[in-house]
């Protein structure tokens, strides 16, 4: 078994949908100037496959600081659809682990809007 993973060169597309419903701030978890009805956009992230053959999923990191994650959803695949609320500019970036539960380093980092 490979001590290190590779970093996941991901994010390759963003793809951007929005909803009409508004949500309530303990929704999402993250703080926001706009209030407590905000609009919710669905972010969808798709990334490429981490190359080694133990994969057993994904994290998928996210907050509104750079570099600062405050929130954290884990998937099997290579994609993931985020809620994000307000009009806030948000940072996403992913790690693989695999079935030892050994993590990667971060991915390159992207941002919407």
């Amino acid at each position: 078994m490979n001590k290190h993973l590779f970093t996941s060169y991901v994010l390759a597309v963003l793809l951007i949908a929005f909803s009409l419903s508004k949500a309530n701030a303990e929704d999402l978890g993250i703080a926001d100037d706009d209030g407590l009805n905000a609009r919710i956009t669905y972010i969808t992230l798709k990334w490429d496959r981490n190359p080694e053959p133990d994969i057993a999923g994904y994290n998928v990191y996210y907050g509104i600081t750079s570099g600062e994650y405050i929130r954290m959803e884990t998937v099997a695949d290579r994609t993931a659809i985020i809620g994000v609320k307000g009009r806030k500019i948000y940072y996403f970036a992913v790690t693989a682990y695999n079935t030892n539960g050994v993590e990667s380093g971060f991915s390159e980092e992207v941002h919407w809007p």
